[in-house]
């Protein structure tokens, strides 16, 4: 399998992709200072985080019923955004609030698929933007804090039936 991958880190654009990814975090890093330069910093970040929300929670009937983009003062900490549903379960908690993983691979996608090849062809502004979009992307993939707070009982739930299931398949093993 790390043989799949080899064709990555043999490109002439993968140490400058590393670094410029880097360089994003140190810059996300730096602008938190002010919540309203972060906000602006990490908006392409914040709207695709809050757009997996939403759209895993409308396809598994989560019932999405508002969304913002305003950063606001939550308690101690800054709310970027948010997705407001209507119906959070133990069904469908899990994967709507866990949603923002599956941008993982997109920003995969984008630096092997596109910033290598814009490396290559010498393209440096867009392959500039880009490293900055995939940076922002990567960044925005972990679910915050009340992410895990809301999905809790329902990530709770579904590692306890995949433990289940797991217990079960060994046990039934030999049969």
């Amino acid at each position: 399998m790390a043989h799949d991958f080899a064709w990555v880190t043999h490109h002439s654009g993968f140490i400058p992709g590393v670094a410029l990814i880097v360089a994003v975090a140190v810059l996300l890093r730096l602008v938190r200072r002010s919540i309203w330069q972060f906000a602006l910093v990490t908006l392409p970040g914040t709207i695709a985080h809050e757009g997996a929300h939403l759209i895993v929670g409308m396809f598994l009937g989560a019932n999405p019923s508002k969304v913002t983009l305003w950063p606001k003062r939550v308690g101690k900490y800054w709310q970027l955004g948010a997705v407001t549903f209507g119906d959070i379960n133990l069904a469908n908690g899990m994967f709507v609030t866990m949603a923002p993983l599956m941008l993982l691979p997109l920003s995969y996608a984008i630096f092997a698929n596109e910033m290598l090849e814009l490396w290559s062809g010498g393209q440096w502004g867009w392959w500039l933007l880009t490293g900055y979009l995939t940076g922002n992307i990567l960044f925005a993939a972990m679910p915050s804090a009340g992410d895990f707070r809301l999905g809790a009982r329902s990530i709770v739930f579904w590692l306890v039936l995949l433990a289940a299931l797991a217990v079960g398949a060994w046990l039934l093993r030999d049969l």
